[in-house]
């Protein structure tokens, strides 16, 4: 799919995976034709998830280069080994394709649900639900993901040529209403056959993505009720527990596509290194090595898991779920609960489950930890085991984690800066988006530090 830099208010023009439904010929549709039939609406869904596939793929990459999880490898622009060092100036690709393919997923999705309402006599009610439930699903975790990359971002732009840019409070309420919306639907109706067989992605269970998503943002949000209850919902055993995105050829998984050439990352060796002794987890992301080095000299390790081209990458890993479950228990003082919860992701191990996830094979912790050893337990074992999901940033943020940018040849540790400067596309375009209106944050020089929001 082409990245191309554009404004919000020009995103009248989307793409089915390679197709600009722009272009008048009868082989690629006008906008108006996908969404007034069936199989448009349908086409979009299945292009809708492959936007989502790029729109994730790029905000992982980007939050495990500004934080300490990825390094430039050798053949690696001057842009990407900059920002592992923390510097991302305004108008480098790394803050312009976040931003671009966020807001092209949710003008996919906001597409789906145009056409899935306009045409709700023509679709099964399970089809119209499926339909209705994915798009609300991967909108709400697409300005999820931007609002963890932009201090504001824009949340009303179907059909709006100059969105206006809200703080993260804002934006933070309407994704979890989409969540809401998305858990409803499918309470209310659950997908048809159809719908799960011939327009989700293989490998894919949507109760179980709404549900880990819900509990991701009520997290966000400190709501940890929600948390708690959403985070029971997620299904952990048996081939269900994980959703993964799939590239049959010639897709190819996006961490396997860059992990060479002049956009190529790899994790740091020292994600490894920093483990507990007999933590088992590094064998499902990396191979170990004891030479490879970056494009400045930051040593790295391999991929293992998605070394292969069409390796499915998962949109969650299950044992967030209970990662999160674990730190609301621990935040309503229920510490015995929370330490029960963190054990069962320690011991995880070979077998357990029936899942193909990270394992720890760890010894369960000894003794009663207070709450502040928890919540920092907690964190250990998010770092270990949702490496690549972009939420370790996140995670930086949350506990006032700041460190500042890392020159190299030091390995950072935590996160290197708050947010990326707004795009340039969407400020040349868009009056609410210039400089004098919008202008970047400032970020903190006395570390570790919170950041604004």
């Amino acid at each position: 799919m082409r990245m191309m830099r554009q404004s919000l208010g020009a995103f009248a023009a989307i793409a089915l995976v390679a197709c600009n439904l722009d272009l008048q010929n009868p082989n690629q549709p006008t906008e108006g034709q996908v969404t007034s039939s069936p199989d448009g609406v349908i086409a979009l869904a299945t292009g809708l998830q492959g936007r989502f596939s790029v729109s994730y793929g790029n905000y992982a990459y980007m939050a495990g280069l500004v934080t300490d999880e990825f390094a430039s490898t050798t053949a690696a622009l001057i842009s990407i080994s900059d920002s592992e060092q923390g510097s991302v100036p305004p108008g480098t690709g790394i803050a312009e394709n976040v931003f671009n393919s966020i807001y092209r997923t949710v003008r996919t999705a906001d597409d789906v649900l145009t056409g899935a309402n306009a045409l709700a006599g023509q679709f099964d009610v399970g089809t119209r639900s499926g339909l209705r439930a994915l798009a609300f699903a991967l909108k709400a975790e697409s300005l999820g993901e931007a609002l963890q990359s932009y201090q504001r971002i824009p949340i009303n732009t179907f059909g709006v040529t100059a969105p206006t840019y809200v703080a993260r409070p804002e934006a933070l309420a309407l994704v979890r209403a989409l969540l809401d919306s998305a858990e409803a639907e499918i309470a209310a109706t659950p997908p048809s056959a159809f719908f799960n067989a011939s327009i989700l992605t293989p490998g894919v269970n949507l109760p179980n993505v709404i549900h880990l998503f819900r509990a991701r943002y009520a997290r966000m949000d400190n709501d940890n009720a929600t948390a708690i209850t959403a985070a029971n919902l997620v299904t952990r055993s048996g081939t269900t527990a994980i959703s993964v995105l799939t590239f049959p050829a010639p897709n190819v998984n996006f961490y396997s596509n860059v992990t060479g050439g002049t956009n190529g990352i790899a994790p740091r060796r020292q994600w490894r290194l920093s483990m507990a002794a007999g933590d088992q987890r590094f064998t499902w992301f990396v191979v170990p090595s004891t030479t490879a080095s970056g494009r400045i000299g930051a040593l790295l390790d391999p991929w293992n898991r998605y070394a292969v081209a069409s390796a499915p990458l998962p949109i969650y890993f299950p044992d967030e779920a209970l990662l999160i479950k674990a730190e609301a228990l621990a935040n309503l003082n229920q510490l015995v609960e929370a330490q029960a919860v963190v054990d069962s992701v320690r011991t995880d191990c070979t077998g357990n489950r029936g899942i193909d996830d990270p394992k720890a094979c760890l010894a369960p912790l000894g003794g009663a930890l207070t709450q502040a050893q928890l919540i920092t337990e907690i964190y250990n074992q998010r770092r270990y085991e949702l490496l690549g999901t972009g939420l370790r940033w996140e995670d930086s943020r949350r506990r006032s984690l700041i460190r500042g940018p890392v020159a190299a040849p030091a390995v950072p540790l935590d996160g290197q800066r708050c947010w990326l400067p707004y795009a340039l596309g969407d400020r040349n375009a868009n009056p609410n988006a210039t400089f004098a209106a919008l202008p970047d944050p400032i970020e903190p020089t006395t570390f570790p530090s919170a950041c604004t929001f």
